[in-house]
Parts: C-alpha cells; sequence; structure tokens
C-alpha cells in the first residue's frame, strides 16, 4: 500500500492543515478502503433490498475504525490488550506479523489531529461510492433538524463489488485480513468507546490540533517483547 495523505477538513468549521500534496489515485484507496471498513463494520438490515443489504451506524465509530486501519501499531496495542483479557495466544502471532512485516512503516497512511481526534474529510471518497450505487449515506436529524449521527446502507452490489475486487487482485486480500483483526476490538463498542482508548495514549491525546499523530511503534514492541519474556 502506498503511504497516503489527503485534505483534511472538520466540516466547515475550520480549514485542517494539509499533511502534503495528494497522491495520484488517493481517493480510489480511500474509497476502496473505507468500503471495506463499511462492508465488514456493518449489520444485516431488517428488511434487506438489492440497495440496501446492510447498514453500518454512525460516523464517529467509521473513523475511529479507519485509524486501525491506518496505524497498524495502535491495531497491534489493541490486540495485546485483548490478549491480556483472553490469553489467545494467536493474538500474539498477529502482532508478531504486524512488526515482521514492518507495517507500522510500510502500511502507514497518517491521520491528523483535529476537535474529536484523528480525522479526515471522507466526502469525496464516500460521493464516489455514492455515484456507483454501492454505499448510501443517511443523516438522521433530531426534531429540530440538527443531524444527529450518519448511518451508511451497503448495498448487495458492493458485496459483489469487494469479492470480485479481491478474486481480481488477490493483494487487496490484506483488508480483509486486517478488518477481521479491527472487528475482534471494534465489535459491540461504539464509536466513543473506541475513541477513548485512543486519547489514552499520549502520542495521540496530546497531538496538536491539526499535526500529524505520532506512532507508538517502539513503546508496542517493547511491549510485546516483554510478554514474550514472560512466557518464555
Amino acid at each position: 500500500m502506498e503511504l497516503g495523505s489527503g485534505d483534511y477538513s472538520d466540516g466547515g468549521s475550520g480549514a485542517v492543515p494539509q499533511i502534503g500534496q495528494r497522491e495520484p489515485g488517493s481517493r480510489y484507496r480511500d474509497a476502496l478502503r473505507l468500503l471495506f471498513i463499511l462492508a465488514q463494520g456493518s449489520e444485516p438490515t431488517e428488511i434487506p433490498t438489492d440497495d440496501a443489504v446492510r447498514i453500518f451506524r454512525a460516523e464517529k465509530r467509521l473513523m475511529a475504525m479507519d485509524f486501525l486501519v491506518r496505524y497498524p501499531d495502535y491495531l497491534a496495542d489493541a490486540l495485546l490488550d485483548l490478549y491480556e483479557q483472553t490469553g489467545e495466544q494467536e493474538l500474539l502471532e498477529e502482532v508478531r506479523q504486524i512488526f515482521l512485516k514492518e507495517e507500522p512503516s510500510v502500511r502507514l497512511v497518517r491521520m491528523v489531529r483535529w476537535r474529536h481526534g484523528a480525522y479526515q474529510n471522507v466526502d469525496d471518497a464516500l460521493s464516489m461510492l455514492s455515484y456507483y450505487g454501492l454505499v448510501r449515506p443517511m443523516q438522521l436529524s433530531d426534531g429540530d433538524g440538527k443531524v444527529r449521527r450518519y448511518e451508511y446502507l451497503i448495498s448487495a452490489k458492493a458485496l459483489a463489488f469487494l469479492k470480485d475486487t479481491v478474486r481480481e487482485h488477490p493483494e487487496l486480500a490484506w483488508y480483509r485480513g486486517r478488518l477481521e483483526l479491527v472487528m475482534r476490538i471494534a465489535h459491540g463498542k461504539s464509536g466513543s468507546a473506541l475513541k477513548e482508548w485512543q486519547y489514552e495514549h499520549p502520542e495521540y491525546g496530546n497531538t496538536m490540533h491539526g499535526d500529524i499523530i505520532a506512532s507508538i511503534s517502539s513503546q508496542v514492541e517493547k511491549r510485546l517483547a516483554k510478554i514474550d519474556e514472560a512466557n518464555v
């Protein structure tokens, strides 16, 4: 995966600094990554139709899951938390593989911190997914018209597209495997709960608004090494 950067904003309440020139094709990469997240982080609709077979609830949860895909070191740390709760040895192996494959640098797609944590304006990517009939964003409003939250309807066409894409480009199966790990962390958790865990890391919580969120790769590697030593 190419390292990525993009144009960031907070939906009109103030411009977020850019982190560099937008790479050719980054819009398509962002759209594909978000589609994998929306598909695997969603649940079946009550009354399935071709245009809405699954539903993903809440933009904050989308942002929090996207962060875990884009920052493999934070995902590794969350997997170690889960290991300490469950004792599942396969979780340790997943973390080892993340570092053996140098994913905290090779797979990193940087994000900036804004008012509500790690943020990227996903309007362009979602517009593309909507244009092709893959995802339909829905705004849920209160009685006064204020948007309460966003939901995303995923079409049957989207699921077929992902299946065909992985078959034609097997290397993209990485996203599917990665989302299986992310869902080990995100299952049953709200976006707020996922964000709270992220803020527990000083490197994340202390990042100034508009600055790039720093890696915690070295800290997580040391944590893994201590766990491995204790298991000898």
